[in-house]
């Protein structure tokens, strides 16, 4: 086979248990496949963190994918990139749930738990700020200790470690304004971010927005449709017609539409293979006895993953803490997975989640039980 085109896909995602099932999985699988018929090798991508949020870290993350596949790129064939931003929510029975729709036509289950947990993002952010003041981490700042025990001393941390000059709540960590316009404002920034990027903007990058809605398993577009993306399309329309015909997918389709109850955490590397989250989750049910048919059922894993999950020195961002958060004070998931390609990518991980003042003092104030895994043991 001639491949005449290399197209990679960037799916940001949110970190959210019911927002991966095997339907989507296997729609993604069966379109690639069909598209590398036609001389057009797909790589798929996955951005995971609640919310869906576009911050300079998820920039970054985009960046560093082109990149790789550009060193990698041998055959030396044409490229194409696509982003696409993906949030999700409830929406009402009188919704146009066309696969593209307008976000007049589009009205949001108030209270749902089906909506997005970041619509609460800045409570969340005002909690996080009362446990520093209670816990008083210390930082350390150009040779000097520092305890950090009030709203000036959150600014220094914020602005010595995670290199942003302002408060936490309400302003690094904010919450989702509008769901139905979330995808699009997301995408103008990312848009803003490629413009004065030159390496970046050189690409020609295409991005597409969407509202993931739980109640018929599918993907709203709310971009009009432009730019036309062949492959993600397909993708989404076989993603539809799996959830009306195929009898089968009842389970999943039952798993996606409940309130988000998963098992445990997954924090791991931006996977191509999107194998991460289905080989952990048949790792941890068979560690817990739990049976499974192999298949990934959605609510199963919260999962956050990062390109640069495995650099220990450089901190996590906004709102892969936030998530972190959530998870392990309402979701109650004491277990997370750790999860790189080898030991020795993932005891980086592990090491960087030691160095983050907040997510370390998370670890410790909700006795959270780091369990480290890879790729290559559970191949």
């Amino acid at each position: 086979m001639t491949i005449i085109e290399k197209q990679i896909h960037i799916l940001i995602g949110c970190a959210d248990a019911r927002d991966l099932s095997q339907i989507q999985l296997d729609a993604v699988s069966k379109t690639t496949a069909e598209f590398l018929k036609q001389g057009i090798e797909v790589e798929m991508h996955v951005i995971r963190a609640a919310g869906s949020f576009v911050t300079p870290d998820v920039v970054m993350d985009i960046k560093r994918t082109f990149e790789e596949v550009q060193r990698n790129n041998e055959k030396n064939v044409p490229m194409r990139y696509y982003v696409h931003i993906q949030t999700h929510g409830h929406l009402t029975e009188d919704s146009n749930d066309h696969y593209i729709s307008h976000v007049h036509d589009l009205h949001i289950v108030d209270g749902s738990p089906l909506n997005c947990g970041m619509l609460n993002a800045s409570a969340v952010g005002v909690e996080i700020e009362e446990m520093i003041v209670a816990e008083k981490p210390e930082i350390q700042v150009k040779g000097k200790t520092y305890k950090i025990v009030n709203d000036t001393s959150i600014k220094l941390l914020l602005r010595e470690v995670y290199a942003y000059d302002g408060y936490l709540a309400g302003d690094w960590i904010t919450s989702i304004d509008l769901l139905r316009t979330h995808p699009r404002h997301q995408r103008t920034m990312l848009e803003k971010a490629i413009a004065t990027d030159p390496e970046l903007k050189v690409l020609e990058i295409q991005i597409t927005s969407g509202i993931q809605d739980y109640a018929i398993h599918s993907l709203i577009r709310v971009d009009d449709g432009i730019p036309e993306v062949p492959f993600w399309d397909t993708v989404q329309h076989e993603v539809r017609k799996f959830a009306q015909n195929k009898r089968e997918s009842k389970e999943l389709l039952i798993n996606q539409s409940k309130k988000q109850t998963p098992l445990a955490g997954l924090i791991s590397m931006s996977d191509p293979r999107q194998a991460s989250r289905s080989r952990a989750a048949n790792y941890y049910m068979t560690r817990k006895g739990i049976k499974h048919t192999g298949e990934y059922l959605p609510n199963t894993l919260f999962n956050m993953t990062g390109t640069s999950f495995d650099i220990p020195q450089t901190p996590f961002g906004p709102y892969v803490i936030a998530g972190f958060y959530f998870a392990v004070k309402y979701l109650k998931l004491s277990d997370q997975m750790v999860m790189g390609y080898d030991t020795a990518q993932t005891t980086r991980i592990m090491q960087k989640i030691k160095n983050d003042p907040l997510m370390n003092m998370f670890v410790k104030k909700f006795d959270v039980n780091l369990i480290p895994i890879n790729h290559i043991d559970l191949q």
